[in-house]
């Protein structure tokens, strides 16, 4: 008597459910190979960009140490032009700047600093009169400095003024040729900048493209998730369904133990009867009163 399957799935379900897994599984690899390729484009598009942000790296510094030099000459040539301003102006207005006092205000302040330290030396004062002390020292100490520091100045122009026109000269001409090297070098960096603008076109032209290619591998990958979860969740099925179908096969066999376990039983209850009939045919027979 064949016993009932019960819910366990039968040979042919599971073979359906394992080529459904192997065609989920083909589909995924086929679009992870598509997905490598659009992988490989958009990476050599990058490595393409990558080399071309080296070039303009390349540019770039030497645009930026053109700059630097022209800068540099620049400064040098507004300072020239700067003093020579100044020295005609203060050839216009020598007779306003010059300090006829400037030499004996020094004297004076060094003559009041002299009087202020040794008051502050010798005499003891409360502590508000010795701050009050200090600042005025200190006062005097700064102001003792800008006129030196203006005496100096002074002095230095009242040198120069004899040979002021051709200062002058000489200054406007070296801020001339300062002028020349910061246009030779504005314009020999004006064209590094020029490539680098043209290299910048292609560069954004390559992250557009290597844009567009990474949205369809994104696109692409997705889609291979989806089949890749497919197949991940058809295996569980059949695996599901295997254990199932085990489980029932145990069940199976215990049924079958238990019959045949019953069956012994019955047979070893008949054997013993057997032999207790003729056990007590071979007594009867001892006796006398069966007949054979």
């Amino acid at each position: 008597m064949t016993e009932p399957q019960g819910d366990a799935p039968d040979p042919e379900e599971i073979g359906r459910a394992e080529d459904r897994f192997n065609e989920l599984i083909q589909k995924r690899n086929e679009l992870n190979e598509e997905g490598n390729f659009y992988r490989e484009e958009r990476n050599n598009l990058h490595d393409e960009r990558k080399k071309l942000q080296e070039e303009v790296n390349e540019l770039r510094e030497k645009r930026d140490e053109l700059t630097d030099k022209a800068k540099e000459h620049k400064e040098k040539r507004n300072e020239l032009q700067s003093k020579a301003k100044e020295l005609i102006n203060f050839k216009r207005e020598k007779q306003d700047k010059i300090e006829d006092n400037l030499s004996q205000r020094v004297e004076e302040l060094k003559v009041e600093i002299d009087g202020l330290e040794r008051k502050q030396e010798t005499t003891a004062l409360p502590v508000e009169e010795e701050n009050e002390l200090l600042d005025e020292l200190k006062e005097k100490r700064e102001e003792l400095a800008e006129k030196k520091e203006l005496l100096e100045e002074q002095e230095r122009i009242i040198e120069e003024v004899n040979s002021l026109d051709k200062k002058i000269d000489e200054l406007f001409e070296e801020a001339d040729q300062e002028h020349e090297k910061v246009v030779e070098y504005s314009d020999r960096s004006q064209e590094y900048h020029d490539q680098i603008e043209e290299l910048y076109t292609e560069m954004n032209a390559l992250s557009n493209e290597a844009d567009k290619i990474h949205q369809k591998f994104v696109e692409i990958r997705e889609r291979a998730d989806h089949y890749h979860e497919r197949a991940m969740e058809m295996k569980n099925e059949i695996l599901e369904m295997k254990q199932k179908k085990k489980a029932e096969q145990i069940k199976r066999r215990k049924r079958l133990m238990k019959q045949n376990k019953k069956v012994k039983e019955e047979l070893e209850d008949e054997e013993k009867l057997e032999e207790e009939r003729k056990k007590m045919l071979e007594m009867l027979k001892q006796d006398g009163k069966t007949e054979i």
